[in-house]
């Protein structure tokens, strides 16, 4: 569904991401892992937009969708969430959900339908709905974020670090959510996070980026075995 070649980003000198090639597929989570600074979130920007790719391509199906804005993109059909959440703190929850589906040639009635059923489906209790979403606890914002994106129907959804600032059951629950969502729809996700033993449970196959590399890709298990991973995370 989205294949990324040979994308590369410079900043001056700077290489950014170098190089980098994999494909997300329907129905799959993809792993993207590695050390700070390794060109996760850069790559997540040159996929939606935010950044213009220096060399290579991004292309969902058979678009080539390289450096268009990020407007164009979601409406094609790609979404994300963000590591630090920007929901509209000072709307309701409604209010932030729905405008997530604003981009289809839908109803607000439809949209309010939609809203409830994803509430149900990742546990947000639908009394939250009329509150200011600035006062929820975070892990309800999380989730809200997720709603939001996932109300447009994405063909792929980026979701950059959902366990960052968690407990173990809130990250529990969000590896439950991330699977029903790829087993239930025609899309495919793909994950930054950095907790390993949730990109275990969560994905599929795994990339990893290394000082802006591809180091390795592989299953779950393989990439937790590979010594360049582990020598990436921890040192010689």
């Amino acid at each position: 569904m989205l294949k990324v070649s040979n994308v590369g980003l410079r900043f001056g000198g700077i290489h950014a991401i170098q190089n980098i090639s994999f494909e997300a597929q329907t129905g799959q989570v993809l792993g993207l892992i590695g050390p700070n600074g390794a060109g996760k979130t850069s790559l997540f920007n040159c996929i939606t937009g935010f950044y213009r790719p220096t060399t290579g391509c991004v292309k969902l199906g058979d678009q080539d969708i390289t450096g268009r804005k990020p407007y164009q993109i979601s409406r094609r059909g790609i979404r994300r969430t963000f590591q630090n959440i920007r929901l509209f703190g000072d709307l309701s929850v409604h209010a932030n959900i729905v405008a997530g589906g604003h981009v289809l040639t839908t109803s607000e009635v439809q949209l309010s339908e939609r809203c409830h059923a994803l509430c149900r489906e990742l546990q947000i209790d639908e009394t939250y709905l009329a509150r200011r979403s600035g006062d929820l606890p975070y892990g309800i914002q999380r989730r809200v974020e997720l709603a939001r994106a996932l109300i447009a129907q994405p063909k792929i959804l980026l979701v950059d670090e959902p366990g960052a600032g968690l407990n173990g059951a809130e990250r529990q629950l969000i590896v439950r959510i991330l699977r029903n969502v790829v087993e239930g729809r025609e899309v495919g996700v793909i994950l930054i996070e950095h907790d390993i033993g949730m990109v275990a449970r969560a994905c599929d196959h795994v990339v990893v980026l290394d000082r802006g590399r591809m180091l390795a890709e592989g299953s779950p298990e393989e990439i937790r075995r590979n010594p360049a991973v582990i020598s990436a995370y921890l040192g010689n």
